[in-house]
């Protein structure tokens, strides 16, 4: 129900059983182990230091250093309904998140440039989202 690693639709309460309650499974067992026992971690889970979260392009710009002198390390990147994002965790093993970055050829250059690797666009996204429970949601930020 939500795009990749954001958390645009989080407020919205579907109806039915919480897979996890399916599942029987308990939220801390996720997060500690993964799924399963695995190290499968869920991007879309992690809980994201909002005081570190970053917007635009620029603030990509300025990552980029940060990475190269290894004080944090790119994890994770996508496209959600407002624009391209990037998850990024520190040394202090806190995950942050940068929004907002326009989907343009330049800033797909510097998520290659630091090994990130986006497969859909920010139109595809927003397609797909109108077609979904998202899109009929009267809470939901699908344009």
């Amino acid at each position: 129900m939500e795009c990749e690693a954001c958390d645009c639709t989080r407020a919205i309460k579907l109806p039915g059983m919480p897979l996890l309650e399916k599942l029987n499974l308990e939220r801390d067992d996720i997060d500690k182990k993964g799924i399963g026992g695995t190290e499968f971690i869920d991007y879309g889970r992690v809980k994201l230091n909002r005081q570190k979260q970053r917007q635009g392009i620029d603030a990509l710009k300025k990552v980029v250093n940060e990475c190269l002198s290894l004080k944090i390390k790119p994890v994770i990147a996508g496209a959600a309904i407002s624009g391209l994002f990037a998850i990024f965790h520190d040394d202090n093993g806190e995950y942050f998140r940068i929004k907002n970055i326009p989907d343009t050829n330049e800033a797909r250059h510097i998520l290659d440039k630091l090994g990130l690797d986006v497969s859909n666009s920010v139109e595809s996204v927003k397609e797909n989202a109108t077609c979904s429970l998202a899109g009929s949601d009267r809470y939901s930020n699908v344009v």
